[in-house]
């Protein structure tokens, strides 16, 4: 995948993962970076360091995705790589943990990558090129019982 010159959108990009990609797509030449967070002053941050624009969102509500891909493509002229990097983890003390905070967990570690497909890639079809990159963590593969959880 080229980067050169591509208009990029990279989600949970506030810190860890999301923000080495935005990072490194800056440094390999991307046109623009959009760096989406419900953490606003991360995503500034991260927009400062590579040059690009922060939007604040939550990925989980498809609405906000929507509203991500229509502030880039109004930014930009359009998105040739968008990055469905936005994850949840760390939730300590499971059996403690709300059904509420479990719904979040859902909308964000899944659903926001299904809207985020269902929205960008019609364009990219139109246009007949394009890449989704959803990042997935090994967390997701790990027992990760905190010693509260086993008594």
């Amino acid at each position: 995948m080229q980067v050169k010159d591509k208009r990029v959108v990279v989600t949970g990009a506030a810190s860890g993962i999301g923000k080495a990609l935005s990072v490194a797509f800056h440094n390999a030449g991307a046109q623009s970076v959009v760096a989406v967070d419900m953490n606003i002053d991360g995503a500034e941050e991260t927009a400062k360091d590579v040059n690009g624009i922060a939007v604040e969102a939550n990925v989980g509500q498809e609405p906000d995705i929507i509203r991500v891909i229509e502030k880039a493509n109004e930014l930009s002229g359009g998105i040739d790589i968008f990055c469905s990097n936005a994850g949840i983890g760390g939730v300590p003390g499971f059996l403690n943990v709300k059904n509420e905070d479990w719904q979040n967990i859902w909308e964000v570690n899944v659903l926001s990558h299904i809207f985020a497909a269902r929205n960008v890639l019609p364009q990219m079809l139109d246009r007949g090129e394009g890449y989704l990159m959803s990042t997935a963590s090994a967390a997701g593969l790990l027992t990760q019982m905190a010693p509260q959880d086993i008594q």
